[in-house]
């Protein structure tokens, strides 16, 4: 069969489907999860609890304890939980969780205040949880590059097919490039307000009563529905048999890897 040109019509693989591409895509989180996990914990330790990480998936455990290095009568009219994640029995953030209660309104008021290695109070950690985006983004982007395909990918036999050129293995730099920034435009926002508040919490010590404007709660709002809704539009796209928005603009496809291929 040949098409308009005279010249041999490409026919394509299967389409990955949602539920291999949603595999897939847990299986990079996964592992991009693991790698952010050791290095906030070496980071961790080397500070002495200066930088931390808030991810995704996050494991705490918390236990009643009473605090070393604070004689302010605010905060011990607090009753204090000592919380910590940990990665492999390795801390990636340790803080304390306060709460109080008012004798006479009884409105009830938390407060959360990092913690150095002996248990004491200290300035707010750089939390890192906002560079998982960036960082997944950026492991796509060079395995894709190379092999056509990611770990996750690679476990689900998927491959990632230039349009023009489908037996090429590893996409040029500029569909890998367009791929992935299209692919994480949603997250862009919200990547980008963590990283302000991160950044604005550093080195300082909370207060009973935080208060935010407005314009950075609807900020935070608008970025955080945009994060949800677009990976929903993309999953839309691919469950009803079309290619998302990331693969028509890249000229990408993403196929299953057939045995004689």
């Amino acid at each position: 069969m040949t098409d308009e040109g005279g010249e041999p019509a490409v026919t394509w693989p299967r389409p990955g489907g949602l539920w291999r591409r949603l595999l897939a895509s847990i299986v990079d989180y996964l592992v991009i999860f693991v790698a952010l996990y050791a290095l906030v914990a070496t980071l961790f330790l080397m500070t002495d609890g200066g930088v931390k990480g808030s991810f995704w998936l996050n494991w705490k455990t918390c236990q009643s304890a009473s605090l070393k290095g604070t004689s302010d009568p605010v905060l011990s009219r607090y009753d204090w939980q000592v919380c910590a994640t940990s990665f492999f029995g390795f801390p990636v953030a340790r803080w304390a969780a306060g709460t109080s209660t008012d004798s006479q309104s009884k409105a009830v008021s938390t407060l959360s205040i990092d913690l150095d290695s002996n248990g004491n109070f200290r300035s707010a950690a750089l939390d890192l949880g906002f560079l998982q985006v960036l960082v997944l983004a950026i492991y796509l982007l060079v395995m894709e590059g190379a092999f056509s395909r990611s770990l996750g990918k690679g476990v689900l036999a998927l491959f990632v097919h230039d349009e023009l050129d489908w037996h090429r293995e590893g996409l040029a730099l500029q569909k890998a490039v367009r791929r992935q920034v299209v692919k994480f435009l949603g997250y862009l926002p919200a990547t980008l307000v963590g990283a302000f508040f991160a950044f604005q919490a550093w080195k300082t010590f909370p207060i009973p009563v935080q208060s935010y404007s407005q314009l950075e709660i609807v900020i935070a709002f608008a970025a955080s529905a945009l994060a949800f809704l677009w990976p929903c539009w993309i999953a839309l796209a691919i469950a009803f048999g079309n290619e998302p928005i990331h693969d028509r603009i890249a000229g990408t496809t993403v196929r299953v890897l057939e045995a004689d291929q």
